[in-house]
């Protein structure tokens, strides 16, 4: 039976998953799985209820585009999130062909 207890130990560690999947990109959706006793498909709920999005690879891509639009150069965005220049410039100009 689920109950309160259950209820409140479960959000406890909901973001225990999130705050795992979000900083630790090297990590498998399998890995995060077995090391908190639960399904794949349960991590993904989890991350879907809580709106962050099942691609983390794409979590700074948001950030790249805002820091340009301040005026940030390829360089210093690179060296901000951790990609390469030449991913940064494809990530603006993939933005500027979808519309």
């Amino acid at each position: 039976m689920y109950g309160f207890r259950q209820f409140i130990n479960d959000r406890g560690q909901d973001g225990l998953i999130i705050n795992t999947y979000i900083n630790s990109p090297k990590v498998k959706i399998s890995e995060i799985a077995n090391q908190f006793g639960k399904s794949e498909a349960e991590i993904y709920r989890i991350l879907s209820a809580h709106d962050i999005p099942p691609n983390r690879l794409k979590i700074h891509h948001e950030k790249v585009h805002g820091l340009s639009h301040l005026g940030w150069g390829v360089r210093d965005i690179a060296e901000f999130t951790g990609y390469t220049p030449r991913n940064i410039r494809y990530i603006l100009q993939k933005k500027l062909s979808e519309g």
